[in-house]
């Protein structure tokens, strides 16, 4: 049910949603929401992906003005050591975090909300991931909220004028001769598919959740896809956006097998590379850069995409001409709180970093 409902400017309502209201509101308002959407993962699709399969309690904060929602907040609620942490919904999986609102009053009544309800709630901590440096309610609840940091972001690598002022060069194009080559010089056979249709999809998806979770633990790491509801997620958020047409799977196949494969998500006119991996027993064919140049290549040549997006993070495979610059928005009621999460933190990373490589492959792939 509706936790509650307060006036919090003049002629703006506040209505703050939880649980299973909160999810079958954001269906109501999935058009609003795709109305101010940025990319695929700020989307109504994957808020309520986010709502129905991650393990964070969906709570969804709505401004309206005459009836009609003028801005909201779409965050998750979970509990650890007695605080509540509020994220926003999808969590750390968002390449782009996102408040919705149509213009700067509106911001305000919003920014308001959120904070009054964060801070009547006892112990807390806030983490906001990637959020625009302008977004307008990420600065006024950098001043609301006590003790709150603005810190950088991972960075977001891109291909701006992509088939137009940008070209793919003749010596990347030439890697992927040279991988082919190496390829049937073993004696081995080689082909590209792309998936774009539900079917092929339930054909191929089984064999890329394996292909990822091996690469994941043979890089010593955990998978996000060991987790069932993640898993859940993934799987939910790739079919439900191959059933609109609004992504596509580079498969690049060496004798029968996956030897790469990548998941690009169709924004209009910018194509994102969500996912994707080499598998584990194929790395000799460089089957990962193969799948990185099929889907760079489709977006040159594909009629009206003018940016190719490789999402979060800067890698040597990641190349291009542009970059995007984002920020987490940190907050907490207590400093202890902040100082245990941060001690955790590091206590983590020592660990890892004292362990032999070898034990810690064999530990997270049980």
């Amino acid at each position: 049910m509706t936790e509650r409902s307060v006036p919090v400017a003049e002629r703006c309502v506040s209505s703050v949603a939880v649980g299973d209201e909160a999810t079958a509101e954001l269906e109501e308002l999935a058009e609003y929401v795709d109305g101010h959407s940025v990319a695929f993962c700020t989307s109504s699709a994957w808020l309520r992906a986010a709502a129905r399969h991650l393990p964070a309690r969906p709570v969804l904060i709505t401004v309206r003005s005459g009836g009609a929602p003028v801005a909201l907040a779409a965050l998750g609620v979970s509990h650890h050591r007695r605080a509540r942490r509020i994220e926003l919904l999808g969590g750390d999986l968002n390449d782009y975090g996102r408040f919705y609102y149509d213009d700067d009053r509106a911001a305000a009544a919003l920014a308001e909300t959120v904070a009054s309800w964060v801070l009547e709630g006892g112990r807390w901590s806030l983490s906001l991931g990637q959020l625009s440096p302008d977004d307008a309610v990420g600065r006024r609840l950098a001043a609301r909220l006590p003790g709150a940091t603005v810190e950088p972001g991972a960075p977001i690598p891109q291909i701006v004028g992509i088939g137009a002022d940008y070209r793919v060069s003749r010596n990347r194009r030439k890697k992927l001769q040279n991988a082919t080559n190496r390829i049937e010089n073993d004696g081995r056979t080689w082909e590209k598919v792309v998936v774009d249709d539900p079917a092929g999809l339930e054909r191929w998806l089984p064999t890329l959740v394996e292909v990822r979770r091996r690469r994941d633990h043979a890089s010593g790491r955990r998978s996000h896809l060991d987790d069932p509801a993640v898993l859940a997620f993934y799987e939910t958020v790739v079919r439900g956006a191959v059933e609109r047409g609004r992504a596509a799977i580079d498969l690049f196949l060496v004798d029968g097998q996956v030897a790469g494969f990548v998941v690009t998500m169709f924004d209009g006119d910018t194509h994102r590379l969500y996912d994707g991996r080499v598998a584990e027993e194929w790395q000799y064919y460089r089957g990962g850069m193969v799948c990185d140049l099929m889907a760079v290549l489709r977006a040159a040549e594909a009629p009206g995409v003018s940016t190719f997006d490789w999402l979060r993070g800067k890698t040597d495979a990641k190349f291009g001409n542009h970059e995007i610059h984002r920020v987490g928005l940190r907050a907490a009621s207590h400093a202890s709180i902040t100082a245990l999460d941060e001690w955790e933190g590091a206590l983590r990373r020592g660990i890892k970093a004292t362990v032999p490589d070898a034990l810690v492959r064999r530990i997270v792939a049980r």
